[in-house]
């Protein structure tokens, strides 16, 4: 009985080393560096928000009819491999959307190496797809060893709840950076991640910077009705109007070894 004690003990003070230790981490995380989110901005003002560069803004609305398809080379892959995908986080409520900050987490990207900087949320979707909108947007935020920006975007549609996306709406307090044990991508990001449409854009918010790498994911997440209603209660309206295409081409990916994915169905259970 005394042993069980002190081991019960020994495991409450190694489990509050661990939350003290994240909460450490959270605090000195480069939050601004790593989030546009940081800047001042006002979704009913979108007109006036100053754009950097010019022509290749994001979001856009995809037209699957006149999408290219890929064409995969032999010495070139297409696929998006998230190598680490549970990792301690912190969540904040920053003023303009829920933001998630993975304390580890890298993916590969079309063969290049990238870290995952932070994941944030969008109401109604940024991207449309043939004019359809989803309720929500999620956005995987990745940078390379040379500084480009690379997001790979999945849609959620209403349906079965999300355990992952609830714990984190729930844990997060506005301006205060909570830890978040054990996040797991996986919820949040479907099975098929080498199937997307790909383009070049900007950031979706100030300083919308341009020469962005966007992964719009064609396989949709879901959220239950009370997923959505509690993110919505925060933020029902973030979400940048779409921006034209200016003669960008949209690639379609369907999966190196993956039949063609049908097209998006926000309606669909």
């Amino acid at each position: 009985m005394m042993n069980s004690f002190f081991s019960t003990g020994r495991a409450r003070r190694a489990a509050c080393v661990t939350v003290a230790a994240l909460a450490a981490w959270a605090s000195q995380s480069a939050f601004a560096d790593a989030s546009p989110h940081a800047l001042s901005f006002d979704y009913d003002h979108q007109d006036a928000w100053h754009i950097e560069s010019g022509t290749s803004q994001s979001p856009i609305d995809i037209r699957s009819a006149e999408a290219v398809s890929a064409v995969h080379w032999k010495d070139e892959s297409g696929r998006i491999v998230v190598h680490v995908t549970q990792t301690d986080a912190a969540v904040i409520d920053n003023g303009h959307t829920i933001e998630v900050l993975p304390q580890q987490a890298s993916a590969t990207i079309r063969g290049r190496r990238f870290t995952m900087l932070q994941a944030h949320f969008h109401a109604p979707a940024e991207h449309t797809i043939d004019g359809a909108r989803y309720p929500v947007e999620g956005h995987f935020v990745f940078r390379a060893q040379d500084g480009r920006l690379a997001v790979v975007a999945v849609v959620y549609r209403q349906g079965d709840a999300n355990s992952q996306f609830g714990q984190i709406v729930s844990a997060a307090r506005r301006g205060v950076q909570t830890p978040l044990l054990g996040l797991d991508l996986t919820k949040l990001l479907p099975a098929d991640t080498d199937s997307y449409y790909h383009y070049l854009g900007s950031l979706t918010t100030p300083p919308l910077s341009e020469n962005v790498e966007w992964y719009v994911l064609t396989e949709p997440m879901t959220l239950s009705a009370a997923d959505i209603a509690a993110f919505t209660q925060r933020y029902a309206s973030n979400a940048r109007r779409t921006q034209p295409l200016n003669g960008r081409p949209v690639i379609r990916h369907s999966g190196e070894s993956a039949e063609r994915a049908a097209p998006l169905d926000p309606a669909a259970d």
